[in-house]
């Protein structure tokens, strides 16, 4: 029992630990949409990349997303290039902000028809930063 129980660890640290593969096509919204959550990869100031798990919704066809002060959003101010992690996949992206408060409107509604009450225990927080995710240049 011990044997497989350490065995089961070990198989469960590989797989964590195991790095991404680069997309070599294009994002799929919907697909990536259907996710509760996903990983958003930005660069810290030292270059280092920094992880973090996020709530993600589509509007017109492209993923959004939305903070309020986070370390994340400081990063894609000073550096828009990011990667968005879904089922092992790395899929370069650009995060383009968001500041017409029509647009910043149908960001909350999306996010709201997809989270439903839980999205309006966070929205409660507050967000300052709104983004589209669009195809990295």
């Amino acid at each position: 029992m011990r044997t497989r129980a350490v065995l089961l660890l070990a198989l469960t640290l590989a797989c964590a630990t195991a790095a991404p593969r680069l997309a070599r096509h294009g994002i799929d919204w919907t697909a990536a949409d259907d996710r509760w959550s996903v990983h958003l990869v930005t660069q810290d100031p030292t270059g280092r990349p920094r992880v973090t798990r996020i709530w993600l919704a589509m509007l017109d066809g492209v993923g959004v997303i939305r903070t309020g002060e986070s370390r994340w959003a400081e990063n894609l101010q000073a550096n828009p290039d990011c990667r968005l992690r879904t089922l092992g996949v790395d899929y370069p992206l650009r995060a383009e902000f968001v500041t017409d408060p029509a647009q910043i409107a149908k960001i909350d509604a999306a996010f709201l028809e997809k989270y439903g009450w839980q999205e309006r225990m966070i929205s409660a927080q507050g967000h300052q930063h709104f983004m589209r995710l669009l195809p990295a240049p």
